[in-house]
């Protein structure tokens, strides 16, 4: 076999310098082709002689210049090349114009193109990297992948599991292998006279952050922000820009030309953190152990964000200081074991034997409500072998008989979708599989966490769990609970079974949309089992997958709803303000929200549902009695319900009888009365009124829910608790409290709203009134 090895940048050439070494160690038939996109010799050049490279047999001496300028050209003086040669498979390594140009230059003449660390993204369409890789990784014979997370990524482009292989990155290699070397030759820290882990280093080269001067300034004031010292190694390129934009350093600033790979990997060993743009770097500091901080708003480097080695804060200097000085605890390096490029090497020359398709994990779903049969649904539909295992023998029968037990867009033909697959069954007793997955709900008793569905969904699957399982915990949970009651619980019963958490992130109404593409986070008891999960959800989930910890994940769902629950109990504390004060609170939260820094939320009659009425106690449940603002946000918003009989009370005249409430969900148009604070405002109305309710939604509740027949015409005032879409179009026969008019405020000083006084039939008929008696507020 006959290899060509491409590279034109820095980072191309230390990639690839472990893979040139293995064909050497093989003595394998190879050369290399430099396109020189990196033409000056310390961008490129003396990376050879340090890293022990032969030279390379053919230099392109491209240069700079535009995207098109540059690729046109590689691939004009890449073609006679290949011809003559004659190569059997290209390797290209990264996201440049000479990894696209190279691609497709070997495709069109029939060569084998490979493509080393390929499916990242960072999901930025506006970075041209992006466009490369995704242009590299569709038109590649052999994908080489770092983690599962690329894996995944190429799998959902459509690519097939053939051409994929999960091998790492010849970064760790690179490192493992120089690391040493730099120590004892580099003397760049003496030169720049910096101390070890006295500075912070600095790297800055994108096109968005250096060739525009706008942000190159904000760069510079977030430099002169840090406090202590800065080395930078400043790209020609970039010094061009600070000369004819006249930009001033500041003080604190070192700053030298560009430097070789030893000398910069003995700066980025021994600084305090490092501040960069590059994908690179972000590896390198993650794999050595130092702390990174990006001047960036995504990254196609997410795993080092998951184990905590990095912060992405663009050029925001308040962030960037506060991530410098975050703390920090040990993370365990995702990208390999310094053994990319003798695997890279194993699979091209055929002494690797990839499988035809990579083996699933069977999977047994516990809880087949909102989000235990969607995800079930979704896994089935992607191919894996899925049974849902639910207590109540009415839904499974209606499950497998083809109807969905709930409301909910799109499930109903997901449902029968994955039923025609055979993928997919519904069953009352638990099944042996590969990964299990408990998504039943929480309930809280006495404001604690009540994990009793969650502990006995474990149990029933004590039974079917072996060695090497993994059971992943998708009910919200107090934190902890994966460490100090599952973990146990499991060892007590002499199994080695890896735990995971996936808190669901979905809300009712767009449950499956925000199922498949809001991002999801995995807590894990390893980094091992953090991928396995991720492997399993990547095969439906299009948003982004974040790795970490047990305890963070689970903490990570608690904080989302209890950010939402504290808000809203801003918003309605500013509306009881407003009956003090008698002024429109929709009004005020209106124009409050034309400043660009403010959005207030909507008050409301309380707060329901099963995530920001419940949460929020899962959260402060075992925090001692000195942090209070949840507690007091939750207990507003908890009183919500008799504040709201209060103004029904304040707005109807005492001649009324009879209420219909209209609308019980505990959120516009779902059929989820779960925690509704309609529940609350109808029990303390029940008390002192006769009370009837609809709800074109839910169909089952504490109160009989009756036909809006039944209803309107019945009640001496209607009043709108959750503000249902239908109930906007239909004319009412009774006097109507609307949602609007219940929330807002009393706009006139002293006065009563008129008010609505309970019918007094003539005759046997129903008594007409004027628009004025049956207006309310």
């Amino acid at each position: 076999m006959k290899i060509a090895i491409l590279v034109g940048t820095r980072p191309e050439i230390i990639k690839m310098a472990p893979i040139i070494r293995e064909c050497q160690k093989r003595k394998l038939d190879y050369f290399i082709i430099h396109s020189k996109q990196h033409y000056s010799e310390k961008l490129d050049g003396i990376f050879f002689s340090e890293l022990d490279l032969p030279a390379p047999k053919y230099n392109l001496n491209v240069g700079s210049g535009g995207h098109a300028h540059q690729t046109g050209r590689i691939l004009i003086a890449l073609e006679p090349i290949l011809l003559s040669e004659t190569p059997d498979l290209l390797l290209v390594q990264g996201d440049t114009n000479t990894v696209v140009a190279g691609a497709l230059a070997a495709r069109k003449l029939n060569i084998k193109v490979g493509h080393v660390e390929a499916g990242l993204r960072s999901f930025d369409q506006t970075m041209p990297e992006e466009s490369n890789r995704i242009i590299a990784d569709h038109i590649s014979d052999y994908l080489f992948a770092v983690t599962d997370l690329q894996v995944g990524y190429l799998k959902k482009e459509g690519l097939p599991d053939s051409k994929i292989f999960k091998v790492g990155n010849t970064i760790v290699d690179a490192l493992l292998s120089h690391r040493i070397h730099a120590e004892k030759t580099s003397k760049i820290l003496s030169a720049l006279k910096l101390q070890t882990k006295r500075y912070y280093l600095l790297t800055s080269h994108r096109a968005a952050n250096v060739d525009d001067p706008d942000a190159l300034k904000e760069i510079i004031q977030l430099i002169a922000k840090i406090p202590g010292r800065v080395c930078w190694p400043i790209h020609y390129r970039t010094q061009k820009v600070l000369g004819e934009s006249k930009i001033d350093l500041p003080g604190n600033l070192t700053w030298t030309d560009p430097v070789g790979y030893s000398d910069f990997l003995n700066l980025l060993s021994n600084c305090a953190a490092v501040i960069t743009d590059s994908g690179g770097v972000q590896e390198e500091a993650c794999i050595l152990g130092v702390p990174c901080v990006t001047i960036r708003d995504r990254t196609e480097r997410p795993e080092t964000v998951d184990v905590g080695a990095n912060v992405l804060v663009h050029r925001n200097a308040d962030a960037m200081v506060a991530a410098l000085h975050r703390p920090m605890s040990p993370w365990t390096n995702p990208f390999g074991d310094g053994h990319t490029a003798k695997r890279i090497l194993d699979i091209v020359t055929g002494q690797h034997a990839q499988p035809a398709l990579p083996t699933r994990d069977t999977v047994c779903v516990v809880g087949l409500g909102y989000m235990g049969l969607p995800t079930s649904l979704l896994f089935a539909n992607a191919g894996i072998r899925v049974v849902g295992f639910d207590l109540n023998e009415k839904k499974v029968r209606e499950i497998n008989g083809g109807h969905c037990p709930f409301e909910e867009s799109g499930i109903p033909e997901l449902l029968t979708a994955a039923l025609k697959t055979g993928h997919f069954n519904a069953q009352t007793k638990p099944a042996a599989a590969d990964v299990f997955v408990v998504a039943v709900p929480t309930p809280h008793e006495n404001k604690k966490c009540d994990l009793s569905f969650v502990l006995s969904a474990v149990n029933d699957l004590l039974p079917v769990m072996k060695n090497g399982n993994l059971l992943i915990i998708e009910s919200t949970i107090k934190p902890k609970t994966c460490e100090d009651i599952i973990l146990p619980l499991l060892q007590s019963k002499h199994l080695r079974v890896q735990v995971a958490h996936c808190p669901e992130r979905a809300i009712p109404g767009n449950t499956l949309h925000e199922i498949v593409h809001n991002d999801r986070i995995i807590g894990a008891t390893s980094p091992e089992a953090a991928q396995r999960a991720a492997r399993l959800y990547s095969t439906f989930t299009k948003g982004a997958i974040h790795q970490t910890n047990l305890v963070t994940a689970e903490c990570v769902k608690l904080m989302e709803n209890t950010f939402r629950d504290v808000n809203i109990a801003l918003a309605n504390e500013f509306s009881l303000i407003a009956d003090r004060f008698r002024f429109d609170i929709s009004a005020a939260i209106r124009l409050a929200n034309k400043h660009p820094r403010v959005n207030i939320l909507q008050p409301g009659i309380g707060v329901g549902g099963h995530c920001i009425a419940i949460d929020p106690w899962f959260l402060t449940e075992d925090v001692g009695g000195d942090l209070n603002l949840i507690r007091t946000a939750r207990e507003l918003n908890d009183g919500m319900p008799k504040r709201i009989v209060a103004r029904i009370q304040n707005k109807i005249d005492r001649s009324v009888r009879k209420i219909g409430i209209l609308g019980v969900s505990y959120k516009p148009d779902v059929d989820d009365a779960r925690e509704t604070p309609v529940l609350e405002v109808a029990r303390i109305l029940s008390e002192r009124y006769e009370i009837r309710c609809h709800d074109p939604l839910v169909k089952d509740w504490d109160f009989e829910l009756l036909p809006i027949e039944e209803v309107d015409g019945w009640a001496d005032v209607l009043v709108i608790l959750s503000n249902h879409t239908v109930y906007a179009s239909r004319k009412f026969v009774s006097p109507l409290l609307s949602f609007e008019k219940l929330i807002n405020a009393e706009l006139t000083p002293g006065l009563r709203s008129v008010t609505v006084q309970a019918r007094r039939p003539r005759s046997g008929t129903r008594s007409r009134r004027t628009n004025d008696e049956r207006s309310i507020g």
